[in-house]
């Protein structure tokens, strides 16, 4: 490992040799003078950029000839985001779907230590299992717990608590259309070290658990087979550091799995002769000019491939505006337009990978779409009471006063999942005054976290001290302060649109959890745990002055863990 001075770094920008142009049918994947958007989950106090760096020619033709062979096969693999380009008609940014440009990635992979990647993936079914156990404690827990953030943040949180209250209230009357709910979970982890670089000590801690839309499943088990294969000349030993990433194939197999749920309860529904059976489908409900098509186009063919089932792209406001329920579950079953020739398909799962920020909900129009999907009978991913489960209020109520305790199957849980927490602290109590005077005076030492997914939502150092000085009670209630993690450095050559930069860099794990499970009906025992897996991994490279964690959001590079 290298030990490193803070903000010690030079670019490799400006590369003769490897700037290229691919062009495949009506879709055109450039490298070099792209303007990139790096992603979705950990974000840097500046994003980086080549441009206000120094732009040295490189003599490594070494290095040329490996950063030519990785970007030709992300191209020819798909490791690919929608770029961002001027019309020279239209000022404005305009995003078109059929130019793509590579994905943000790490030239090697990093280094991580096996101790804390298994006990990361040792956390994954102890979540699977305390995000439902809460999500049943709506009105008992989850409600309660929310009440204060949603009167704060009235225009999402406390519309989102709003819906559950409707459907709570449903499943109070033995009315609900659906008891299963699917869930892809990933928690992320930032390793907390003492040293200054990644060693065995290190020891993760976690930064969130996102419960809706976590993204790149499918572009990391790429990243992780274009490492495997840039490093094929490793002696055995070594390439057995460089761990599998299943996180694509378990995605799939968890919407498989809730599909064929679904289709079971429709047979053994009561049904009239006269009932139109629909061809069921998988709705993706996502954002008008989604950026992250590629990731998500790959779960759409590899749920095809492995098992026949169709995948429909729809926005909520496809859904407020053509949507309807049939008469199957009740009045319940949700069909949409399947094409343009005047048929209807019924949406067996409807898997969210757009509605987790207040911009997808731009109208009322889109809350009217969540909301039909929301009392259907499709088996949703999430629902709304898991999405409330992964708020940042959440995550800190279950740190505080052994909350989690209620909510674990075992002490051993117990004990596990609280090891892996930070320090957390809520805001907008009648006794916030002492975290909130410690934060302003050491601002380095804390993170303040909003009620937002997507990345670049966090204030740190100056910034979090000043909105703390200038905020009142309430309006901190929709915010918590985290500590802030300090992980180790190591070097890393970091790919954003074709042009390198050798750069100090952390990096953040999450892990993927696939679950499908049955809520409790009143009076009855527990309901089915049909599915529980731990699902792979997504590690996101990032430069260590950087403070977000979000590729989509333009701050990280998609990379794998070598095992260390």
């Amino acid at each position: 490992m290298h030990s490193l001075r803070k903000n010690n770094f030079c670019s490799l920008s400006g590369i003769s040799g490897y700037s290229f142009l691919l062009s495949f049918g009506l879709a055109t994947v450039c490298f070099a003078g792209c303007e990139c958007l790096v992603s979705d989950s950990f974000v840097p106090r500046n994003p980086v950029s080549t441009s206000v760096m120094s732009v040295p020619t490189i003599t490594d033709d070494a290095l040329k000839e490996k950063i030519d062979t990785a970007s030709a096969w992300c191209a020819a693999h798909g490791v690919l985001m929608g770029s961002r380009r001027r019309s020279e008609q239209d000022s404005s940014s305009t995003l078109y779907y059929n130019l793509y440009e590579p994905a943000p990635f790490a030239l090697e992979p990093s280094p991580f230590p096996k101790a804390a990647f298994d006990k990361c993936y040792e956390l994954g079914r102890p979540w699977n299992s305390i995000v439902h156990a809460v999500a049943e404690s709506y009105e008992t827990w989850l409600r309660p717990t929310l009440l204060a953030t949603a009167s704060s943040d009235e225009e999402f949180t406390g519309k989102l608590l709003s819906l559950a209250d409707e459907v709570s209230r449903q499943q109070n009357h033995n009315q609900r259309a659906q008891r299963v709910t699917l869930g892809i979970l990933r928690s992320d982890y930032l390793l907390q070290s003492e040293s200054s670089t990644t060693d065995s000590s290190a020891y993760p801690l976690q930064v969130e658990l996102n419960t809706i839309a976590s993204s790149f499943g499918c572009l990391s088990t790429k990243v992780t087979k274009l490492h495997q294969f840039l490093c094929h000349d490793l002696t055995q030993q070594q390439q057995q550091q460089l761990i599998e990433n299943p996180a694509a194939v378990n995605i799939v197999d968890g919407l498989a799995a809730a599909f064929h749920e679904y289709t079971r309860q429709r047979s053994s529904a009561t049904t009239s002769s006269t009932e139109v059976e629909y061809q069921p489908v998988v709705i993706m409900v996502v954002q008008p000019n989604e950026a992250n098509a590629c990731d998500q186009r790959d779960l759409e063919f590899l749920l095809f491939q492995r098992h026949g089932i169709k995948l429909l792209r729809r926005s909520l406001l496809d859904i407020a505006n053509h949507a309807k329920h049939s008469s199957a579950f009740q009045n319940k079953e949700l069909i949409v337009p399947s094409s343009d020739n005047g048929t209807w398909a019924a949406a067996a799962v409807v898997y969210f990978r757009a509605g987790y920020t207040p911009t997808d909900y731009p109208s009322d129009k889109e809350w009217n779409g969540r909301s039909k999907i929301e009392h259907s009978a499709a088996i949703k991913c999430p629902d709304v009471f898991y999405h409330l489960v992964g708020t940042k209020k959440v995550q800190q109520a279950l740190a505080a006063n052994n909350a989690l305790r209620k909510f674990c199957r075992s002490d051993q849980e117990y004990h596990l999942v609280t090891s892996s927490f930070a320090n957390l602290h809520s805001l907008g109590d009648d006794d916030d005054g002492d975290i909130v005077a410690t934060a302003i005076a050491n601002p380095h030492s804390f993170v303040l976290k909003p009620q937002r997914e997507g990345g670049g939502n966090n204030l740190y150092d100056d910034a979090m001290a000043k909105a703390l000085q200038e905020m009142t009670r309430k309006q901190r209630s929709a915010y918590i302060l985290m500590q802030r993690i300090q992980p180790p450095t190591f070097m890393a050559t970091l790919i954003k649109g074709g042009r390198p930069t050798v750069i100090e860099s952390v990096c953040e794990l999450g892990v993927f959890g696939v679950t499908l499970r049955e809520y409790n009906e009143k009076g009855t025992s527990d309901g089915r745990v049909l599915l529980d897996n731990v699902g792979g991994h997504i590690l996101r490279s990032k430069g260590a002055t950087t403070d977000e964690g979000g590729v989509a959001a333009g701050y990280a590079f998609l990379s794998s863990p070598k095992l260390i």
